[in-house]
Formats: structure tokens, C-alpha cells, sequence
């Protein structure tokens, strides 16, 4: 059973069908086994996209995959990390728990996302706690294992550099929204960002859908979900979005109106 279903349709299939029939052949003219079944949670990660079909079986070869129930705790704060973890279908989110109790969500891990590079570089530990946020699925891979596909292949490690870069950028991003923005404007720039990846429906209109819940997007922005809620309103009676009482869809009116609230 794959580990989760493309979102590239009938390309990533000719792509993977190609794959197995090129390590049939690999495997019969050495005579050595392989697995033919190239996982496409493993292929469709950026890191690893450009690997030739045999480093992919090889990857294949070490894969586990797990199932999480939600709110499972996969890893607590102090955990090693040991492994590439590749999320195949559902959510998975990072959060530190203050002493108070509180807590905060501090990444959001979707399908075709991963977590545990930093781990492929040097030794690391989890800083919170890794958390199913619903009913998910993953491809586990061990670090000696990627890490000798990365020797042999030096393409895939530096795309996991492009990949660590992006991620410090975005940390860095939400520690400058904490400090220099209040609630509002914290909440329009994560609009904006969602934005391009909406829909568009005019050249100022985008509907966009909230992946996480209501409650984890409040904590990722450091707010309640009262005061999420509160922003929200203001923004529909302002003409700035139109949202639907529960929905996790919205459609933003007037994004350059939102732009200049979030300051961007």
C-alpha cells in the first residue's frame, strides 16, 4: 500500500511507472532483489525529487511507515532526532508548552512535508513536542539511511541546505510578527501568505482554506481564539474578507487593503 496518493496526477505516474520498470531491469541484468514499489511520499519531497529511481528504492528499502491516532505525542521535548519523518496524509505540529500550561504551536507539518532535517547535519533534539493534530499517516526513514543516499548523491544534500534555509527564513519571519506586531496585524500578514496559494478569483479576490484549526492557527500567532475570532470579524465588517460562521474557508476581498494592515 503507497504511503500516500500523488497530487500530481497522470504525470507523477508515468514518472513512477518508468521508475519501477528502469529497477526491474536494474535488478534482473545485477540479479540482486529491489523493491519495485517507489513510495511517492518519499518521491514527491523536494529533497529527494531529483533522486534517480534506484537511490529511491534504496530509500524505499529502509522506509517504515506508522499510523498516529489524533493528539497522539509522537516525540516529547529532549527526544533525539534519529529520522526523517515524512508526512503522508492528515497534520502533524510542533508545540512548546510554557510552565503555565499554555501552549503555543510553533510549525504546522503538512502531506508532502517533513520533519528531522536538521538531524541529517548534526546531532538535534526535538524542542517540543511533535503532535498528531488529527488521524495521520508518515514515512519514517532512518538517518544513516538518507544520509548515505545524500554521500552519493551531493544534488539531494544541497537542496536539504535550500530547504533548512527556508525554514530559518520563515522562523525568523514569525519571530519578527511577535515582536514588532500586534494580533491583527499578525493575523492579515498570514493571509497574505496563504494567498498565493489560494484560489484566485480576481485580481484583488482570493479564496483561500485555513488547513489547521481555528485554535492552532490562534496559538501559532500567539493569540487566543477569542481574539482570532474578534480580528476575523473586524476584517468582514471592514469589507476585507467574507467568511462563513465555522467555515475554514475565506475569501479575501481586498488583498492589497490586507497587505497594508499586516504592513508588507
Amino acid at each position: 500500500m503507497p504511503c500516500a496518493t500523488s497530487r500530481n496526477g497522470s504525470i507523477t505516474e508515468i514518472t513512477l511507472q518508468g521508475a519501477r520498470q528502469f529497477v526491474r531491469l536494474a535488478a534482473r541484468e545485477e540479479r540482486i532483489t529491489m523493491p519495485i514499489n517507489i513510495p511517492s511520499c518519499v518521491s514527491i519531497v523536494p529533497i529527494f525529487r531529483e533522486l534517480p529511481p534506484l537511490a529511491l528504492a534504496e530509500l524505499g528499502k529502509a522506509m517504515v511507515h506508522r499510523k498516529y491516532g489524533k493528539g497522539e505525542i509522537i516525540h516529547v521535548a529532549g527526544d533525539p532526532v534519529s529520522e526523517l519523518l515524512v508526512v503522508a496524509s492528515g497534520q502533524l505540529r510542533i508545540v512548546h508548552t510554557h510552565p503555565s500550561g499554555r501552549e503555543q504551536v510553533v510549525r504546522l507539518i503538512e502531506p508532502g512535508e517533513l520533519i528531522g532535517e536538521l538531524g541529517l547535519l548534526t546531532p538535534a533534539y526535538y524542542e517540543g513536542e511533535l503532535v498528531a493534530s488529527v488521524n495521520s499517516e508518515a514515512c519514517i526513514l532512518p538517518r544513516e539511511a538518507v544520509q548515505k543516499v545524500m554521500r552519493n548523491y551531493p544534488d539531494a544534500a544541497l537542496l536539504l541546505i535550500e530547504a533548512l534555509a527556508q525554514r530559518l527564513a520563515t522562523a525568523e519571519q514569525m519571530i519578527g510578527d511577535l515582536g514588532l506586531r500586534d494580533v491583527g496585524q499578525r493575523l492579515a500578514a498570514e493571509l497574505c501568505r496563504m494567498a498565493p496559494y489560494g484560489r484566485q478569483l480576481s485580481e484583488k479576490q482570493v479564496e483561500i482554506e485555513i488547513s489547521s484549526s481555528w485554535s492552532d492557527l490562534a496559538s501559532k500567532l500567539a493569540a487566543t481564539p477569542e481574539s482570532l475570532s474578534r480580528r476575523l470579524k473586524s476584517f468582514a465588517d471592514a469589507g476585507v474578507i467574507q467568511r462563513a460562521e465555522g467555515a475554514r474557508t475565506l475569501v479575501i476581498l481586498d488583498l492589497d487593503e490586507l497587505k497594508t494592515i499586516a504592513g508588507v
